[in-house]
């Protein structure tokens, strides 16, 4: 009976050695995050948006659209005026053939009116902070 069990003492010993020693590697929790977690920014994701989904839209001059989506507000700058927004019925965002947007790419604002899709060239997308989106709720109802 000692046998059996000194045996298995000596085979707990030898299974648990190589997980006791150091070879130096330290395990990087702080980079495995990054490299796998859904929750961090990766690539400027979170940035972007659903064009598909506007959940509102208002103008400011010629130029300048703020969108709503679920992922926040967004200022469009048009490259040009585009008259399709005056009679816009509802609006889309599509850039490059796709409905997500991110800023830096090339996109277009589609206006659905009664004549038919308008498209405006979009110059600049960019996602506001939450400062920015404060100062402007602020600024419009004074």
């Amino acid at each position: 009976m000692k046998s059996a069990s000194l045996i298995a003492l000596a085979a707990l010993a030898l299974g648990a050695a190589p997980a006791l020693a150091d070879n130096g590697q330290v395990f990087d929790y702080a980079a495995q995050q990054r490299a796998y977690s859904s929750v961090l920014p990766r690539d400027n994701a979170r940035q972007c948006f659903n064009g598909a989904f506007i959940a509102g839209a208002d103008r400011s001059g010629d130029k300048t659209v703020y969108v709503q989506s679920a992922q926040g507000i967004y200022r469009l700058r048009l490259a040009s005026d585009c008259e399709g927004l005056n009679a816009a019925e509802k609006i889309n965002v599509r850039s490059s053939g796709s409905d997500i947007v991110c800023p830096g790419e090339v996109a277009d604002v589609v206006a659905k009116t009664a004549a038919g899709p308008q498209h405006c060239r979009v110059a600049e997308v960019r996602r506001l902070s939450a400062d920015e989106v404060t100062a402007l709720s602020t600024a419009s109802r004074r």
